[in-house]
């Protein structure tokens, strides 16, 4: 049985030399630029949401040419930014092209602001944050323009995030972790303590209106009594539709619509939830035990959601068999994704270092399938490889969970 820790420090060694690899001219590609696949899927290009992730793990490697390529990549992003503040799904400056996504993407610009944010906080480099800092108010307030009924939360229409194949929409768990987060680190980055109430803002209303508070069938006062509720009137009304519906889940929901809601278990949204701090210490041990008890992060971490969606039942659209991706236990419906897991680790880093070493460990698992090919994602219950191979926020969030773990047992 090959060595655990040898294992863990291989696949950090190839995170960074391949990151290197994926590398251009104008910045971090979302695959490497030999696959032929990914040329044909467009994966060559600068995706906002991959590159936002990758600098995770680049700014914490402490690498100054790892540093260099997620600046460059932010910089040349920043190139493709609309008048309005927005960021793009994807841009390739050598081509003079830009793509949006249809119906829009969300996270592309909320993973922006938080890249530049994170640079300023893991470098203290002081002079790229006030380069761009007119980029990030230019987005933010985009931002705040997506929260279409003035209650806190961005709203979105269906599959406009990283899942853009799934059927969510309205208040989403995800796109609200992240948005948290932004807001947070504005606060504790950027000294905006003009910015607190707005952060409590969002915490409230993201804990009232995604957290099932009914905790048994009998239970008829469960309707919090706090301000997001007071100042909404839809809200009782909502928060009767699905605690009426789900009872108790040990984790948030994925998202909450007009009369719509997710109950099944979006993994990526509740670990962000997690390591955002919209979860207190409470929910985010349920959420963790939930995780563990359940399997999804097995056989190797994690699966992004639990259960997968069925053909035949109320949640599934026609949209998900394209190209037979999205079936039961691939791609967004219950497949297991390598850059993902590095959030989760990098969460348990924090909450269970014990457990985030033998997740690392698996975690380079793998990213090992076929010899290092860092895929895309791998099959919910049997571990093969699907999708495109040498993915840069794999080899990004391995980054950040690895510093994780080293620093928590220094």
């Amino acid at each position: 049985m090959e060595d655990k820790q040898l294992l863990i420090e291989e696949g950090y060694k190839h995170s960074t030399a391949l990151l290197r690899e994926n590398a251009t001219e104008y910045g971090m590609l979302a695959a490497s630029p030999k696959s032929e696949e990914g040329k044909r899927k467009e994966y060559t290009s600068l995706f906002s949401r991959d590159i936002g992730v990758s600098c995770l793990g680049m700014f914490a490697s402490g690498d100054e040419e790892l540093i260099s390529i997620g600046e460059r990549s932010l910089e040349n992003l920043a190139k493709a930014q609309s008048k309005l503040g927005q960021f793009p799904f994807f841009s390739e400056p050598g081509k003079q092209q830009i793509q949006w996504w249809m119906p829009g993407s969300l996270d592309s610009t909320i993973w922006w602001c938080i890249a530049v944010l994170k640079n300023l906080e893991l470098t203290g480099k002081r002079d790229f944050y006030e380069k761009y800092k007119e980029n990030l108010e230019k987005a933010f307030t985009w931002l705040q323009y997506q929260d279409t009924n003035n209650d806190g939360l961005v709203e979105q229409g269906e599959c406009s995030d990283w899942a853009d194949e799934m059927p969510r929409m309205g208040a989403v768990l995800y796109s609200n972790a992240l948005w948290y987060w932004l807001v947070r680190l504005r606060v504790e980055v950027e000294g905006r303590t003009d910015l607190e109430p707005m952060r409590q803002r969002v915490y409230e209303a993201a804990n009232t209106m995604l957290w099932v508070h009914k905790r048994n069938d009998s239970a008829l006062n469960y309707v919090p009594d706090n301000n997001y509720v007071r100042d909404n009137f839809f809200a009782a009304n909502i928060i009767e539709w699905t605690n009426t519906r789900a009872v108790f889940l040990p984790y948030y929901l994925g998202f909450v619509s007009h009369k719509s809601f997710e109950m099944r278990c979006d993994v990526y949204g509740n670990i962000l939830a997690c390591i955002s701090g919209l979860a207190d210490a409470e929910k985010a041990k349920e959420i963790t035990d939930f995780v563990v008890r359940s399997g999804i992060n097995l056989p190797y971490p994690v699966k992004v959601l639990y259960p997968p969606i069925y053909p035949g039942e109320q949640d599934w659209r026609d949209y998900m068999s394209k190209g037979r991706q999205n079936y039961p236990w691939q791609y967004h419906n219950a497949g297991i994704w390598p850059y993902v897991g590095g959030f989760w680790v990098y969460w348990l880093a924090e909450h269970n270092p014990t457990l985030a070493k033998e997740e690392l460990y698996r975690l380079a698992l793998a990213n090992k399938v076929g010899d290092w090919e860092f895929n895309e994602y791998l099959h919910g219950q049997h571990g093969t490889a699907m999708g495109i191979s040498f993915q840069s926020w794999n080899m990004g969030m391995y980054i950040a969970a690895y510093t994780a773990v080293q620093k928590t047992a220094a």
